[in-house]
């Protein structure tokens, strides 16, 4: 006799091993690490960040010492020349790019944070309170940013703290209108109005569900914040008014823009250092955005 071979019974879906669930996060990073363009401005970033805080311990010249005479070209005597005084350029870049990096870190989060609070409030609540709102935002917005940050430097001094706050305090309208956007967005959806329904306060409701949901373009924003945070430092030194006693990239460019003449090196390394800085902070913003933009994200 043949035997019948009885077709297989599905199990039942209790059954079935679960997956488990994979984090959003990993997810945004995996997509990421697709992006050659975020990857390679995170491999940049990181070679900048590294140099400038290990990079003392191996060449330890005080970039405020007069190590040769002045306009020395790039050489054995110094890498890459010295400046209108006599400073070596190369320990200026290297000391120059930790003040020039924390400042884009901090008025970024200053930005973001004056920003993403004033654009929730506005936008959760609306009414009379986004009406006010919205009318400070344009107040500020309309104000020329670059002037209005040489008067607060000019008001409370040339200080590196003066400066990263006046760059925070004018650059934050665009943040709080993108954050507005997002939040008249999504306070209307359906599991907003759940989680009302279940008795969760204003306070809740912003912080814990409406936010996180806002986050991806605000984090695209983030980043190009800190990019637009160190150009206006550089410009702000170009004028004269940034920190005399704290060396930074635009500092040296500021320093020695009416000598470019009698040595090119004194202004185009540093103003290199800026523009690759940037740069990679533009690439990794570019790929934040497709890691964490469903419409935009790149499948492999």
């Amino acid at each position: 006799m043949t035997s019948i071979d009885t077709p297989a019974l599905p199990r039942d879906a209790s059954t079935l091993p679960s997956r488990p669930a994979i984090s959003p996060t990993l997810v945004a990073l995996r997509q990421f690490c697709r992006s050659p363009s975020g990857v390679a401005g995170a491999a940049v970033l990181l070679i900048l960040v590294l140099t400038t805080v290990f990079g003392p311990h191996f060449y330890g010249i005080d970039p405020l010492d007069l190590v040769d005479a002045p306009f020395t070209p790039p050489g054995e005597d110094a890498w890459l020349g010295t400046d209108y005084l006599g400073r070596d350029i190369l320990a200026g870049l290297i000391h120059g790019g930790r003040a020039t990096l924390t400042v884009g870190g901090v008025a970024a989060i200053i930005t973001i944070a004056i920003g993403v609070t004033i654009g929730s409030l506005s936008g959760f609540f609306g009414g009379v309170i986004d009406t006010a709102l919205v009318k400070i935002t344009e107040f500020f917005q309309i104000l020329p940013p670059l002037l209005f940050a040489m008067v607060l430097v000019t008001l409370f001094g040339q200080t590196l703290t003066t400066v990263t706050i006046a760059i925070g305090v004018v650059s934050w309208p665009t943040a709080a209108r993108l954050t507005r956007a997002e939040f008249l967005r999504l306070r209307n959806l359906d599991f907003v109005k759940a989680s009302r329904a279940a008795g969760a306060g204003n306070g809740h409701l912003i912080l814990r569900v409406v936010l996180p949901n806002a986050l991806p373009p605000i984090i695209v924003s983030a980043t190009m914040a800190i990019g637009v945070a160190i150009l206006f430092e550089g410009g702000l030194s170009f004028l004269g008014l940034g920190d005399p006693n704290t060396m930074s990239w635009g500092l040296m460019i500021g320093q020695n823009r009416n000598y470019v003449l009698d040595g090119w090196w004194t202004v185009i390394f540093p103003g290199a250092a800026i523009f690759v800085a940037v740069l990679a902070i533009s690439l990794i913003g570019d790929g934040i955005n497709d890691a964490i933009n469903p419409r935009l994200r790149k499948r492999g």
